[in-house]
């Protein structure tokens, strides 16, 4: 039945999966990190509990999860486990969401939240890895398009919630987006494919297909910057990517990246309501970086399909780098114009990173294990993702200094461009030919 909808959509099928990962993206980050700010400020003064202990079941859920990408991350490169995952994750994901309507015990807390949640979270992300799989010559703007989700997540989520918390209270609005989580992307779950040719398909919807590398084959490299096609494309498997440097440079450079700016989103909303803005224009100022973000991760995702994804990689690095520094002079100036200019600009870079290093990853090791691989990145991924903002919190707790939390963040990223410029294109030597009898 996949099959003949996939063959007879007058669109790649490919762009279902797209789509897929889009709604999932907006209520991943629009529900822990960007629209999670909203909810610090009601939960703490009703529940009397530090900033760390509401950011906490986020760590917890990432080391849960963390032997799962090395255990999961091979069913993403099987035929009905992408499918699975993401079907089994989505209805985890929403029923943390639903129990926060009763939550108050810190122990229900961390592990219906922290736990329940965290398992859904990332199976789903795992699910995901298929997408790489159904583009190569536009991987970039097919990746772009799901970070669009990521990015509507910011430019929806902290109004929405922020006049959900206003009219119905915050145990109701949780309750409100897990019912649509569920209503919106668990239809979604069930047109998962693995990939284009498990229904007669080829990459980017190409109608001939062209000469193919055989899988495991040494010859072809990555051109400038990491830039392949389906003919050149060369797949390592996993125990391969683990013996590069070029692996583990990737995975401290994003794992570092995102422990930082995870752990600063939340922190955002907080930030400027301690500068005496009220919690509606901080929202929106918030939203206003979506704007910048949406457009800017297709036009990075088109320069890392058109020139490979280094150089796009080092630039919007460098972008977010000096937007968490001039967001940070908010609190010098305290002026309402300036709190909205330097989310903006802070909207040109972090969206297309999580484009770029999508693309980077996937360029450099190829498509045919990209869900091993990318299993044990994931883990790494998880805990920077959900264990940043418990970082973060434990930091403010211990000093209440959001100079010290931006000066810790801006460091992390600093390191994070030099290691991403140290990371050259796999260099295969070809397979020596077989000796010939004479």
């Amino acid at each position: 039945m996949r099959t003949s909808i996939a063959q007879r959509t007058p669109f790649y099928y490919g762009w279902v999966i797209v789509a897929f990962g889009f709604v999932f993206g907006a209520f991943n980050v629009g529900m822990t990190s960007w629209g999670l700010g909203v909810f610090v400020t009601p939960m703490q003064e009703e529940l009397e509990w530090d900033r760390s202990l509401v950011f906490l079941p986020l760590l917890v859920g990432a080391i849960v999860t963390t032997p799962l990408g090395i255990i999961v991350g091979p069913w993403a490169d099987t035929r009905h486990g992408p499918r699975i995952l993401a079907l089994v994750g989505i209805l985890l994901f929403g029923a943390s969401l639903l129990y926060m309507k009763v939550a108050g015990s810190e122990l229900g807390y961390i592990f219906i939240f922290g736990i329940v949640g965290g398992v859904g979270r990332f199976t789903v992300a795992m699910a995901l890895v298929v997408v790489p799989k159904w583009f190569v010559r536009k991987r970039g703007i097919a990746q772009a398009t799901v970070s669009a989700g990521f990015s509507v997540g910011p430019l929806l989520f902290p109004l929405v919630l922020q006049a959900l918390v206003e009219s119905v209270g915050w145990r109701d609005a949780w309750f409100i987006m897990g019912i649509a989580l569920i209503v919106l992307a668990g239809p979604g779950a069930f047109f998962i494919i693995r990939s284009p040719e498990d229904v007669g398909l080829r990459p980017d919807g190409d109608k001939e297909e062209a000469p193919q590398t055989p899988a495991g084959a040494r010859g072809a490299s990555p051109g400038p910057g990491g830039r392949v096609s389906a003919a050149s494309e060369v797949s390592l498997t996993r125990r391969e990517a683990l013996h590069t440097s070029q692996f583990w440079m990737l995975v401290v450079a994003i794992g570092m990246a995102t422990l930082a700016i995870r752990g600063m989103i939340p922190n955002f909303q907080p930030f400027f309501i301690s500068l005496g803005f009220d919690a509606t224009t901080a929202a929106a100022s918030i939203s206003v970086y979506a704007v910048p973000a949406i457009v800017m991760g297709f036009v990075f995702g088109g320069l890392a399909d058109r020139h490979g994804p280094q150089r796009p990689f080092l630039a919007v690095c460098s972008i977010v780098a000096s937007g968490l520094f001039l967001v940070s002079l908010v609190s010098q100036f305290q002026s309402t114009g300036m709190m909205f200019a330097t989310m903006l600009y802070l909207g040109f870079g972090l969206n297309a990173f999580f484009v770029v290093s999508q693309v980077f990853v996937a360029n450099t090791f190829g498509r045919q294990h990209l869900g091993a691989i990318r299993g044990v990145m994931q883990t790494v991924n998880n805990l920077a993702t959900f264990g940043g903002p418990w970082i973060f919190g434990v930091l403010f707790d211990l000093y209440a200094d959001y100079a010290l939390l931006f000066g810790f963040a801006v460091v992390v990223w600093l390191v994070t461009i030099v290691l991403g410029g140290l990371v050259r294109p796999l260099r295969r030597p070809p397979i020596p030919s077989a000796p010939v009898n004479v």
